[in-house]
């Protein structure tokens, strides 16, 4: 039985197609006016970190890896071109997707988008010099099939610099709009948060996607403890901030997900988290809408962070879901299982909204699906006819258990991936997960 929504809201759709920007205006957040779209996979830094590495071998790993997208790419040459030309090329060949960050050829390492997307004074000449920027960028890259956009931002916390980025996106919006932009930062770094996201998210043509960073697996929250469920409280807060922020705006986001170890001078900073900590970081970011995720990240090596002055100032150690000599870790196979996962979610949510994300006991009452579980999230998608699909996900990765739903009377819950319709006693449904699990199911 799906929750029917307001009369209004049908003729609204009928009005204006797909847009369900309306949908769930009493909801506190929900990414409801743009569908989820195909779910995206991707990793920063595919081919290396220190030095660029993408041997055939390489190559074949990440391919089996089972990645819509990559992205992010040293400045480094080999056999006369670029790494984003060769990872360029390895995308195409895959069916990836790569958004490009470099300057197109014959212009300075400066202009790079970012560069003029992060300007704190402008000229009258700088939309200008924007639309050609942009306009070589699709010369230089648009006949390839990998070509899936473009990088204008990276922690770029200036609030004196959103007037270059809206001026940024509206130029290149006017060249290509068949392609997003894409900017990555921590929701609450930027000051006047809605000022930066007025800017970015543009109106017409492909949604824009920020890319949102959190990291909570610090090397002292031990696996499984109280302290890692904080953690993901404070996780899901900052998931919830952008879900409310993007409600109403033409736009997506994506979760950039831990899946590293770092040290810094030699001291333990962050730990690698462990597979359920992987799928429950997927499953919480899916449950505030997020229509992808992003591993942080796939190499492992090293960085030497500069001062303003060019001194090194810090050396930070990271492994990655690829060990040193490009080989597997742990990490890189439980990440590849959920990869496969999404892939086969991806059909049932792709043209459905994201109707709102909840711990399950403050779940809304009207919806199909509601439980007094506690570490439990239950999320809900659907369309003009209401809810069709909900997500649960099971906070707890220190071990399996079955919850408890209930559902509204006389409907009926199937587990999209299996197919298993679940047995209830009344309107008692149990349903059995693994550590930091989470799983789809639809409504009928």
């Amino acid at each position: 039985m799906r929750r029917p929504f307001l009369t209004a809201l049908g003729a609204f759709l009928l009005i204006s197609g797909c847009d369900l920007s309306n949908s769930v205006a009493q909801r506190p957040h929900g990414s409801s006016r743009v569908l989820m779209g195909p779910i995206v996979t991707s990793a920063w830094l595919p081919a290396g970190i220190d030095e660029f590495r993408f041997s055939a071998a390489d190559q074949r790993t990440l391919a089996e890896f089972g990645l819509t997208h990559i992205q992010w790419l040293q400045r480094a040459e080999q056999d006369g071109r670029s790494a984003e030309a060769l990872a360029m090329a390895f995308a195409s060949q895959q069916g990836m997707g790569l958004p490009v960050y470099y300057e197109a050829p014959g212009y300075s390492p400066y202009d790079k988008l970012r560069n003029w997307a992060t300007k704190s004074s402008l000229t009258d000449s700088f939309d200008v010099a924007v639309r050609a920027r942009a306009t070589a960028l699709t010369a230089r890259w648009g006949m390839e099939s990998g070509f899936a956009g473009y990088l204008i931002g990276h922690e770029d916390y200036r609030a004196n610099t959103y007037e270059a980025l809206g001026r940024t996106v509206t130029a290149l919006r006017a060249v290509d709009p068949t392609r997003p932009a894409f900017s990555v930062g921590a929701i609450g770094s930027y000051p006047k948060t809605s000022r930066f996201l007025d800017a970015f998210f543009a109106e017409g043509g492909e949604p824009n996607v920020f890319q949102h960073e959190h990291y909570v697996f610090e090397a002292d929250v031990e696996a499984g403890s109280s302290q890692a469920l904080r953690r993901l409280d404070h996780l899901v807060a900052g998931y919830d901030r952008v879900a409310r922020h993007l409600r109403d705006r033409h736009g997506r986001w994506h979760a950039i997900v831990q899946a590293h170890a770092e040290s810094r001078d030699n001291e333990p900073f962050y730990r690698q988290p462990i597979p359920a900590e992987l799928s429950v970081q997927v499953g919480l970011a899916l449950s505030r809408g997020a229509a992808g995720v992003v591993y942080f990240l796939y190499s492992s090596g090293t960085e030497q962070v500069l001062d303003g002055n060019g001194e090194i100032v810090q050396i930070r150690q990271y492994m990655g879901l690829v060990d040193n000599a490009g080989q597997p870790t742990n990490a890189w196979s439980a990440s590849r299982e959920i990869n496969a996962r999404l892939a086969s979610l991806s059909r049932f949510l792709e043209d459905r909204a994201f109707l709102g994300g909840y711990e399950a006991r403050r779940a809304p009452a009207d919806e199909p699906l509601a439980s007094h579980e506690e570490d439990l999230d239950l999320a809900f998608f659907g369309d003009a006819s209401g809810t069709s699909h909900v997500l649960v996900v099971n906070r707890r990765t220190d071990a399996a258990r079955t919850v408890v739903l209930e559902a509204v009377a006389g409907s009926g819950l199937t587990n999209v991936e299996s197919g298993q319709v679940l047995e209830s006693e009344g309107t008692a449904v149990t349903l059995p997960m693994k550590a930091g699990d989470f799983q789809l199911l639809a409504v009928r």
